[in-house]
């Protein structure tokens, strides 16, 4: 399984699956999940509805509208200060990985969760997200390309520093 540093807009990439940093409801409203509907379609929120809660630390599918990726996996990722948010971003990322595994993908592009309005330190972010894809690594079947879509020069910095530092 590789792991990959893109900036660029997530909504653009030619991947199997994207991953949404979702809230709990699976509101659309901005940021990553806004984009999606927007390039994607409103079927990604008409199914996202229907689905209506997700739990902190879970993740589900839609399909991916149309956005050049087949599938939408929504990733419900911690707020800062809700509390255990480390465990929470952790398990958040491993869902979003084993929904990948069940739907057989072989390419997947995250962003780097709850770093926007959640407010989840960016350095933080990129050890838990990138030390969960390490671990993953080897139960990983259908998985050959993670790719982390960053967004800005700090951030892609950031994840760059942490991916040569813990292992790529």
């Amino acid at each position: 399984m590789k792991i990959e540093l893109l900036r660029a807009d997530i909504t653009s990439l030619k991947v199997d699956a994207i991953v949404n940093a979702a809230n709990p409801r699976l509101q659309h409203m901005g940021g990553v999940a806004g984009a999606i509907v927007r390039q994607g379609g409103k079927v990604i929120e008409k199914e996202s509805s229907r689905i209506g809660y997700v739990p902190v630390g879970n993740a589900v599918v839609t399909s991916g509208g149309n956005l050049l990726c087949k599938y939408v996996i929504h990733a419900v990722a911690p707020r800062m200060g809700e509390g255990d948010e480390d465990n929470k971003l952790r398990s958040a990322t491993l869902a979003a990985l084993q929904r990948g595994e069940e739907l057989a993908v072989q390419s997947i592009a995250f962003p780097p969760m709850s770093t926007g309005v959640f407010g989840f330190p960016i350095e933080r972010c990129a050890r838990i997200m990138i030390g969960t894809m390490i671990d993953f690594r080897s139960k990983a079947k259908s998985i050959k390309r993670v790719v982390f879509c960053l967004f800005g020069r700090e951030p892609y910095e950031v994840f760059e520093r942490i991916l040569k530092e813990i292992g790529s």
